[in-house]
């Protein structure tokens, strides 16, 4: 009788390499998503509070949950509540805050015990732009899995923000 592998070992890739368990240790995601608006206002939904506060969601998307968002200087913290109880805390630092890359740091108490990153790239000009995110460092499947969710709910909330929200209202922000 032959002994089975862990998951993570048994994961194959495409030309899978050795060390395949040093490499599951951290997982990572990549996605990418296309927005009706400029780079600059997209910028603006990715990194003041109050938009923050508009489409940022818990995984489940619950009627009941809502975040709280704060910035000072490089450093944010997000409060993610549900039934109006604090269901986990996000902190982290801007290393690079432009308007087509951002690269932050991601501590999510609730769910992970250690760090991970976030890089953000803006893509396109005018009426049209491309979000790519890549989440790397996360620990175990467990945490990839809710920020996965995490991400896939927050976008689905920011593609119907961007789509439902007048182009006039784009007029009066600047950066």
């Amino acid at each position: 009788m032959t002994k089975q592998a862990p998951l993570l070992e048994r994961a194959s890739r495409k030309g899978a390499r050795p060390h395949r368990r040093l490499r599951a240790a951290h997982w990572s995601i990549g996605t990418s998503i296309c927005l009706n608006a400029d780079v600059r206002r997209i910028f603006q939904l990715l990194t003041v509070p109050e938009y923050l506060e508009a489409w940022l969601c818990l995984p489940g998307n619950e009627a009941d949950a809502s975040v709280g968002a704060s910035r000072s200087e490089n450093d944010f913290r997000l409060e993610f509540y549900s039934g109006g109880n604090l269901n986990t805390s996000v902190t982290g630092s801007f290393l690079v805050c432009r308007q087509r890359k951002m690269l932050f740091t991601w501590l999510n108490i609730g769910v992970s015990p250690g760090c991970s990153m976030v890089d953000i790239r803006l893509r396109g000009n005018f009426g049209s732009s491309i979000l790519e995110l890549r989440h790397t460092g996360l620990a175990s499947a467990a945490e990839y899995f809710w920020q996965m969710s995490m991400w896939r709910a927050s976008f689905e909330r920011l593609v119907h923000l961007v789509k439902n929200s007048p182009i006039i209202a784009d007029l009066g922000l600047s950066r």
